[in-house]
């Protein structure tokens, strides 16, 4: 499994969503950083601290930072060389390397940001970034045929039962296509056609926000949930909750949402 094409997220910003909890972060609680000499000032850390995080210890004492030290991504620099043989030592959280912390999950947060991406574009109805779709209808005998997907930008070919349609209108707008006088009943009705609100990935994230925040948010409810769950349970005269996708997920995505009328 990789990643597709499609999906609103990559890998690396799905793990640097996850470790903005604390407990998806490295949490280095000691660390021994080395023994002072009275004359080196230079000292390198395992792995670089969050900014703030990091606890700073020379034989017990804690030192402040931008006056006894000061902290350039792993390395750090002591005002004062620490006095001959005193430990130095460190606590603080980390995010750490990819090819130490979390690597084994890439697959499966691949698998993750696909499915997350596909459920959110269809409670939306929308194709997120730009995309081919071939999609079959069946001819219900009116005169206006809804594509699933939108925005629209372009329909590139159209067949009935086979033969190729061009006697007919479009609103790309709102993603519908006109027949002069009907899609005919039970016909097979194939529609090639691209949308999408942005050509490329970044295009897309600067477009809509508020989908990438909620493609994160059902990336993390799938990851941290990885078990069945309930869809929703009440408690009778105190209210009812429901697990299908996270409140605030469905939040960003309500704005977006394509009505499902004919128009």
């Amino acid at each position: 499994m990789s990643l597709n094409d499609t999906a609103l997220v990559t890998v690396t910003e799905a793990k640097s969503y996850l470790r903005a909890s604390t407990a998806a972060s490295l949490q280095v609680q000691a660390e021994y950083v080395g023994l002072g000499d009275g004359e080196e000032v230079e000292f390198s850390l395992d792995n670089t601290p969050v900014s703030g995080s990091l606890k700073l210890y020379v034989n017990g004492v804690l030192q402040v930072e931008g006056t006894d030290f000061t902290l350039s991504g792993a390395t750090i620099t002591f005002t004062a060389a620490p006095g001959a043989a005193v430990p130095i030592t460190a606590s603080y959280d980390a995010l750490a390397d990819a090819d130490t912390f979390e690597s084994y999950d890439d697959a499966l947060l691949e698998i993750l940001i696909n499915a997350a991406t596909k459920k959110a574009e269809g409670y939306t109805g929308r194709a997120f970034i730009s995309q081919e779709i071939i999609e079959t209808h069946i001819g219900d005998g009116r005169q206006v045929l809804k594509l699933y997907k939108q925005p629209v930008t372009e329909v590139s070919n159209i067949t009935l039962d086979g033969d190729e349609v061009t006697d007919y209108s479009e609103r790309l707008s709102i993603g519908r296509l006109y027949h002069p006088v009907v899609w005919i009943l039970d016909a097979e009705i194939v529609v090639t056609y691209t949308v999408g609100s942005g050509i490329t990935r970044a295009d897309t994230q600067a477009l809509l926000p508020d989908a990438v925040a909620a493609v994160l948010l059902i990336v993390a409810d799938l990851y941290e949930n990885r078990g069945d769950k309930v869809d929703s349970e009440s408690i009778t005269g105190v209210s009812s909750t429901s697990y299908k996708m996270p409140s605030r997920a469905e939040e960003l995505l309500n704005p977006l949402r394509i009505s499902v009328g004919l128009g």
